[in-house]
């Protein structure tokens, strides 16, 4: 579950033992940072029927977890707050005139998003809103560290292995790296790393537009999952772009196209002259 920065969180939970559901009548809820000792929140779920419901004040960017904590039973759900979305629900329901509420709620439209999202990221290995990450990095006195994250921006929250915060000028130079490590103690230090995109870039916009409706509309297209082609009642032949065959990531050519050009590509060779 995504969140957007600078808003009370809605969470909502539950419990499961298969198909059977769990309803004990006490349920408190203990939000903990990625990395940090201490909860963000801590407080009691409000109950209708079999679903627990606790408002959480707005959080800063970061991964979380959530410990759902009942009458003998215990449940984890991890949640991320984040500083942006590839687009707004009323934009995506503005692109597609069947897209109302009463055909796709709000629930749906949402999953389809964080799908959309998960899956951009997944293939160019980048994030095209701004999140926050708490990593551990280790140093051995060098004066520039890679973390691992493309589209670096900022960085926060030195902290060394014991939890104590350390006095440092780290920061993020203009290639992404980390820099200043070098004035500190070798050894292996918790740090937030913030990056991503500030701002969405307009093709990744329309490409999210138009992958989040076809995630949206996919079962009632007509055509089978593992089709390849199909032939119109009214004669001919069409090939269809499929995900995994000849390049294409989404079986959508115009969003590939969109992801491929934010895709770094590895050399596999190099000539020297």
């Amino acid at each position: 579950m995504r969140f957007l920065t600078g808003r009370a969180l809605a969470l909502t939970h539950t419990f499961l033992d298969d198909e059977s559901e769990l309803t004990p009548d006490t349920v408190t809820v203990s939000v903990m940072r990625q990395g940090a000792t201490t909860p963000a929140f801590e407080g009691p779920a409000s109950k209708a029927g079999s679903v627990y419901t606790v408002s959480v004040p707005a959080l800063p960017q970061g991964v979380y977890t959530a410990l759902w904590t009942g009458d003998g039973v215990i449940d984890a759900t991890v949640l991320e707050v984040v500083g942006g979305y590839l687009f707004t629900i009323p934009e995506l329901r503005k692109s597609d005139e069947d897209l109302t509420p009463d055909r796709h709620s709000t629930a749906d439209v949402r999953r389809a998003r964080e799908i959309t999202e998960r899956e951009f990221e997944s293939i160019t290995g980048r994030s095209f809103t701004p999140r926050t990450r708490r990593m551990p990095v280790g140093s051995s006195g060098e004066s520039w560290i890679w973390p691992g994250l493309w589209d670096a921006y900022a960085v926060a929250n030195v902290v060394d292995v014991a939890g104590a915060d350390v006095t440092a000028s780290v920061s993020v130079d203009e290639l992404g790296g980390l820099v200043g490590f070098d004035t500190l103690p070798c050894g292996v230090y918790w740090l937030d790393v913030s990056y991503g995109f500030k701002a969405v870039p307009d093709d990744i916009h329309r490409a999210a537009l138009l992958r989040a409706r076809s995630h949206l509309v996919a079962s009632r297209s007509g055509i089978p999952d593992r089709a390849t082609s199909f032939q119109p009642s009214e004669g001919g032949t069409y090939t269809l772009s499929t995900p995994g065959v000849r390049g294409s990531q989404t079986g959508i050519p115009d969003v590939d196209k969109a992801l491929s050009d934010y895709t770094f590509s590895l050399a596999e060779s190099v000539s020297l002259g």
